[in-house]
This record gives C-alpha cells, structure tokens and sequence, in this order.
C-alpha cells in the first residue's frame, strides 16, 4: 500500500507540473495573440464603431509608452555598464547592478551613482533629499537660526541701554520651602538651576516658565501680587552630594546601597550648553556634576591638597568655560584649570570671608594693572589734589606701570569686542579685572596678572559699619557700588577710589541691603533689602547732591513682588529683559520669602 501511495503522488507531482507548464504556454499565446491583436487592429478593424476604435488607439498608446519604458531602461543599463553590450540574458542581472550602484550612492557616496530623470543625467547628490544636500541644509539652517538669535540679543541690550526708564513686574513665582543660595541659567535662558539649603540642586524649565504654560494654584496666588500668575515647571532634582571614600561609606542590609552625604548649596555655575554644572560643597570641596549626560553624576571632585576647607560660596566660570574662580569662607580666593582639575592661581592679601565676586565690564577707561596697593597710598594723599580725572601723580604712576602693552581700558585689543558672546549668548567681560566684596565691609579690585594683593582697596566710608553682602560694577567699569547694613549704598569711582561719591540712602525701615545689580542704562540701580526691591535712578541722587536745596524727588521706584525676606541673589538676562530674584541666608543670618520670583522688564 505504501509503494501504491508514493507511485499515486508521483504521478500527482508530475500531473501538477504539467499542467503548471501548460498554463503558463497558454498564457504566453494568449498574450502573444493579444499583441498581434492590437498590432493588427489599426487595420484590420477601419470599419468598426467609434469605441472599438477609442480603445484600440489607448491599447496602442500604452503598448508604445511600455516600450520606449523598456528601451529607456536598456539605455539606462548601458550607461551603468559599459564593459560590454547588454544582451536579452543580461539585462536583468544589469538593471540590479544599477539599482544597487543607485541605492549604494543615496546611502554613502552619492556622487558616483548616476540615475535618469526624463532625458538628462542627474547625480543622487543633486536630487533634493541626499544626505549630502540634507547635512548641508541642516547646518545651513542652523546657523542661520544662531546669527539670528546672536543679532536679536544685540538689538534688546542696545535698547535697553539708550531706555530712560525700566517698567518691572513679577510674573512667575517657584515656591519652595527652602533658603535658596544660588542660581544659574543655562545658554538662551533653556534651564534655570536653583541649590537650596535642604542639599538639593532643581532644574526648571525656563522657557516654558516664561511662556506662561504652568499656572499657580489659588493658594499659590493668595500672599502675591496680581501680576503673579505662572508657576514654575520642575523638570527634575537631585542630591549635592560629597564624595565619601569607601571606608567611610554606611551602607545598607543589602551591602549594595549606600547613605549619601548632601551638603548645603552654597554656589552654583552651569556650562552654557548644560554639559556640566559645578557646585560648592560645606567641606571646601567642588563637584563637576553632569547635567545633559548621567544628570547628577559626580565627573570630577575639586578638592586637593592646597584646595578651600570651609563653605565655597562663590564660582564663577571665564569666557571660554574652561577656566574656574571659587572663593570661600577661608578668605582664599583660587583659580582652577578644568583641564586638569589643579590650581593655576591663588589670590592672595584677601582679608575677609569674600561674599560677592564680579568680573569687569568691558571699555572701562581705568587702568588699574600699576595701581598695586594704591589704597594705602591714596589713604595719605592730598585730597584736595584729586579730580576727576586724576592728579598728575597718578598719571605718572599708571604711565610708569603701563609699558606692557596690554591695558584694561579697552584701548589696546577691546575695542572690538562684542558686548554679547556669539557662542554662549552671555555678557563679555574684561576678564583680566575682577571685584569682591567681604563680610568685613572690604571691596578689593584685582588684576589676574598680579596674584600677590589686590590692585586696588576701596575703603568704606565714615559712619559705615563694617558689613558687604554684595558689590557690583557699574556698566561703564569705572564705577562700583557696595550695599551696606546701614540701608545705604556706596558708590565708589576708580579715578579716585580712597572714599567713596557718592552715598545712595534709602528708608531707615528696609533694613541691610543684601543685593545690588545694575541696569544696562547706566543710570539705574536695583537695590535688594529686607522689605522691598528699589530700582534706585542714580542720576537724581547725584543732582541732589550737588545741589544746595533740597529735592523733592524721590529717587528711587519700588518694584512690586519681594516683601519680608533676604536676598540672595538677583540675575539680570543679557537682554535685559527679566530679572530673577532668590530669597536665602546663604548660611549667615535672616529668613527666607521661600518664593523665587521671574519678572517682566518693560523699556520705557
């Protein structure tokens, strides 16, 4: 039976086969006659009806429009391989190599396959859509994007430098229950980074916080100003964390986990593309944390032998982000290579805990790289013998120390600088100057060239108690104003930097002025005390003081939002046009708002 059985199927195999054979000969006729057919049908069907003849016509077009198809695929193949004549049995294998030249161009190198549109040769290269035309077009694209972002920063700072007057009001508000230390933003305002007390580092959304696309709850709202509606959007958080070394790690039942150590946020500096932001530690110690790549993560632990050994409240990164200034509560002043992780410079003569540190404008007309220890010397010289513009001494003295070329007035190779970094969209500054400010009432201007004391001391007024919290430059670097404990502020000008100009006052009720910034305009100065924040005008207070009547006019507006709280920090964008304010102790004393707050500046 089984022999039977395999015969039958056998037999059925080769049925099938023949069968298959036949239909497929039959198909070939059919369509052989078919091709007669409508060769032939011209003629041989004259006499028929206007449809019969319709269809044939269409019949013979598509026939012809396939053939000349075939006859332009056959040219095609010629032109891929001309080694040799394309006959009937190599046409297929032809047309595949062709395919495969054309894929393998659009892939990698487009410029060596070729392919037909209508009757011309056109390279893959060429068409719209390769990779080549795509990377062009995309890098195009993109800094074209850039140059216009670049000229549109240059416009707002431009108009907010030649603006009489600022309109400013709060618009956002971040609620947190912590004493915020620190902030940093991020290239084009993308990410603002704020470190708190509590050891925690919060990234937040800017641009969508700007954008209004979060709304504060009705409880939010309720100790707020009107203006206040939009809420901060928390993207994520995490621990400032100390390196411990393995013995002195606790860990857990598991011996896997283990206990982190989290230190207070004293300081905060963020690369402006977010590759890394650096951070401050209550030991003395600087974490280099990754923020784009493993969030978090510790890269690197600034520290060493000759590092700080208390609470690094200050960092502040140079141009090119690639070097590092931290200051701490050791009075020692450092700066790191963050190549190599070691200490390049160290500032020394610093006499206090430093609280404030700033690096100069640019196209200041003070030249202060021979002015080594000239506070002293001023301390005894002739005051009536000072001007504006400087004695004969001093000329002689700045010409004396002035044969090197370099100078930090902006006349020998700053003259050409933009105001705004194309690459990071920051302010530039004349980074060979910097400013601090200490706890004891100091405020020493320092040349980078000369690391062994400070270039210039300016020494607080009569009646000043012996307290800085904050210092900044004015926007021309010829001037500087330092906030006190007395509700007041210094201004000091570096032509003649023994006392200070000018005595800014504000109400007796404010309190210390933990914070001062100045405004694009040269004219204006926010003032940060414990009741409100003062957009001080400078230009009345010093009409007032040359005056011999006194004026009516109040100097200085209130900026609606911050009310009840310390300071700790005031950031003004490079366009000018918001202002972020923080409320903390910074690790000293007063009590926080527990609000950060975004404002609106409106040029007037």
């Amino acid at each position: 039976m089984d022999e039977v059985d395999d015969i039958l199927i056998n037999n059925q195999v080769v049925d099938d086969e023949e069968d298959d054979e036949e239909m497929l000969s039959g198909l070939e006729n059919d369509s052989k006659q078919d091709l007669e057919g409508n060769d032939d049908g011209g003629e041989d069907e004259e006499d028929d009806d206007d449809d019969d003849e319709d269809d044939d016509d269409d019949e013979d077009e598509r026939e012809e429009d396939d053939e000349q198809e075939d006859d332009d695929g056959e040219d095609d193949a010629a032109r891929m391989d001309k080694t040799a004549t394309p006959t009937n049995g190599h046409q297929h294998d032809e047309q595949k190599a062709a395919a495969a030249a054309a894929a393998a161009g659009g892939a990698g190198d487009s410029g060596d396959a070729v392919t037909k549109i209508g009757s011309e040769d056109v390279k893959l290269s060429d068409v719209d859509g390769g990779v080549g035309s795509r990377e062009a077009s995309s890098s195009t694209h993109e800094a074209s994007a850039n140059g216009e972002v670049y000229e549109y920063y240059k416009h707002m700072l431009h108009a907010a430098q030649i603006a009489d007057s600022y309109n400013i009001y709060p618009t956002a508000a971040i609620p947190i229950q912590t004493h915020v230390n620190a902030l940093a933003v991020s290239r084009g305002l993308k990410y603002l980074f704020l470190g708190g007390s509590d050891g925690y580092i919060r990234k937040y959304d800017l641009l969508n916080t700007l954008e209004g696309k979060l709304s504060l709850t009705i409880l939010q709202k309720h100790s707020l100003a009107e203006s206040i509606q939009n809420a901060g959007i928390l993207q994520s958080y995490w621990e400032n964390e100390i390196p411990q070394k393995k013995s002195e790690m606790k860990l857990s039942a598991n011996k896997t986990d283990y206990e982190p150590k989290v230190s207070p946020v004293h300081s905060l500096e963020v690369q402006s593309e977010c590759l890394f932001i650096l951070s401050g530690l209550q030991n003395g110690g600087i974490t280099m944390q990754g923020v784009r790549y493993m969030e978090g993560s510790i890269a690197h632990y600034f520290k060493g032998r000759n590092g700080h050994t208390q609470i690094v409240n200050i960092l502040r990164l140079n141009g090119q982000e690639d070097r590092l200034l931290s200051g701490s509560w050791d009075k020692r002043l450092l700066e790191w290579d963050l190549q190599t992780g070691d200490i390049v410079n160290e500032f020394k003569k610093s006499r206090s805990e430093l609280s404030s540190l700033e690096m100069r404008p640019l196209y200041s007309s003070v030249d202060v790289s021979g002015n080594v220890n000239s506070g002293k010397e001023n301390e005894n010289a002739d005051d009536d013998m000072d001007s504006l513009f400087g004695d004969e001494d001093e000329d002689e003295k700045q010409d004396a120390g002035n044969e090197p070329v370099e100078t930090g007035d902006g006349s020998n190779g700053e003259e050409n600088k933009e105001q705004i970094s194309e690459e990071s969209l920051n302010i530039v500054y004349d980074e060979s100057v910097f400013m601090t400010s200490g706890l004891n009432g100091s405020v020493h201007i320092w040349d980078r060239r000369m690391t062994q004391s400070p270039a210039l001391s300016l020494e607080r007024g009569a009646g000043v108690p012996p307290w800085c919290l904050s210092a900044c430059w004015g926007v021309d670097g010829d001037h500087v104003y330092a906030g006190r404990r007395n509700a007041c502020v210094e201004q000091f000008d570096l032509k003649m930097p023994s006392k200070p100009i000018l005595n800014l006052k504000l109400p007796s009720i404010s309190g210390p002025v933990s914070c001062v910034k100045a405004m694009p305009n040269n004219k204006h100065l926010l003032c940060a005390s414990r009741d409100n924040i003062r957009l001080y005008n400078v230009e009345i207070a010093v009409d007032a003081s040359n005056s011999t009547t006194k004026s009516s006019k109040v100097p200085f507006l209130i900026v609606p939002g911050h009310h009840g709280g310390i300071i700790s920090n005031l950031y003004l964008d490079p366009t000018s046009r918001f202002i972020i304010s923080t409320s903390g102790n910074r690790g000293w004393q007063g009590n926080s708002t527990d609000t950060t707050l975004i404002y609106d500046i409106d040029l007037e």
